[in-house]
């Protein structure tokens, strides 16, 4: 009976702990949550506007000239881009040893390597407007071919987005 009695005791004792670890605070559980967010985005409108000035003949008579353009960052309403840009120009021009080219932004003359100029910025904080100067000369004594040269030189703007 002593036995019986201790083996009662000592199984409430064990009941007990399991029961006060149970109740103590320590639990495991999982929890499954669902967020809705709505959101009414639109996308950034870049704005470049190129002007530039007539279109320029050089010839035997007119063996130089200037061409002008401007590369801006708003438009006639006075919208001004909403992101940064980036950009370069670009000539492109068959190569002839007597036809040379020089690239001016206001007063400052760019290197041109590979005919393209080194990046520039066009920011979206205020109005900018960056204005340039090509000039084209034409020395026929350098042309060693019988007849003049007839071609076109383009000037191309590339732009992107900056990355920030």
């Amino acid at each position: 009976m002593k036995e019986n009695r201790k083996r009662q005791i000592t199984l409430i004792i064990i009941i007990s702990l399991i029961l006060a670890f149970f109740f103590s605070g320590f639990s495991l559980g999982k929890e499954i949550s669902n967020i809705e967010i709505n959101s009414n985005n639109e996308i950034a409108k870049p704005i470049l506007k190129i002007e530039n000035s007539e279109k320029l003949d050089i010839n035997n008579k007119n063996q130089e000239g200037s061409y002008e353009f401007k590369i801006k960052n708003h438009n006639e309403t006075g919208e001004i881009t909403q992101v940064d840009l980036e950009y370069y120009i670009e000539i492109i021009s068959p190569v002839n040893d007597a036809i040379s080219l020089k690239l001016y932004k206001g007063n400052e003359e760019i290197a041109l390597e590979n005919n393209k100029t080194k990046t520039f910025l066009l920011s979206k904080d205020k109005k900018q407007e960056d204005s340039y100067k090509m000039e084209i000369k034409y020395n026929q004594a350098q042309n060693t071919g019988a007849e003049d040269i007839f071609q076109e030189i383009q000037v191309k703007v590339h732009s992107e987005q900056r990355r920030v």
